[in-house]
């Protein structure tokens, strides 16, 4: 594999990876702003966010989400490199 096709390869995963943090950014951003508009106080909406993200299935699912984000960032990592 020459060294372009390696460039390319990178780049590629590269804009995979901000793409997907950047949908997951938009979607915490979303639960966010919904929870902070229906709480009455900075203190219950914590809570609440503290309920459904750590202790609730959504920790989990945003976990799984990240891992494609993370294998795209380390596949640009190492396609970057000149061997």
């Amino acid at each position: 594999m020459n060294a372009r096709t390696r460039k390319t390869i990178s780049l590629v995963f590269l804009s995979f990876t901000i793409l997907w943090f950047a949908v997951i950014l938009l979607f915490e951003t979303r639960c966010l702003v919904s929870v902070f508009r229906q709480q009455r106080s900075f203190r219950d909406a914590l809570g609440t966010v503290y309920e459904e993200q750590i202790e609730g299935i959504i920790f989990i699912i945003g976990f799984v989400c990240l891992v494609p984000g993370l294998f795209a960032w380390v596949m640009y990592r190492r396609f970057k490199k000149d061997y």
